[in-house]
């Protein structure tokens, strides 16, 4: 039989919040299912994919059920993506 170890996550260390009032921990979203989205805006596959999916999870269920966490990652034009040109 194997034994569940029951270890508290890490912290998320975020260096910028955008879209919300207050930063977000995954002790205040205890309870939900939470949906993380990893994109880049200048991925054609991410903006035209996986982000509708994610707003799509977000208008399927009630905000005490589940969160949509978007992560936007940087991994090629470095200038064109700061957070100006994400929270436009």
């Amino acid at each position: 039989m194997s034994q569940i170890i029951q270890q508290n996550p890490p912290t998320w260390e975020v260096e910028r919040w955008l879209n919300t009032p207050q930063p977000l921990s995954l002790e205040s979203l205890r309870g939900k299912v939470i949906v993380l989205e990893a994109f880049q805006m200048l991925c054609p596959g991410c903006v035209l994919h996986g982000l509708p999916q994610a707003t799509r999870v977000h208008q399927t269920f009630q905000p005490s059920q589940a969160a949509v966490v978007g992560l936007h990652t940087v991994f090629e034009h470095h200038d064109a993506d700061r957070a100006a040109g994400i929270s436009a």
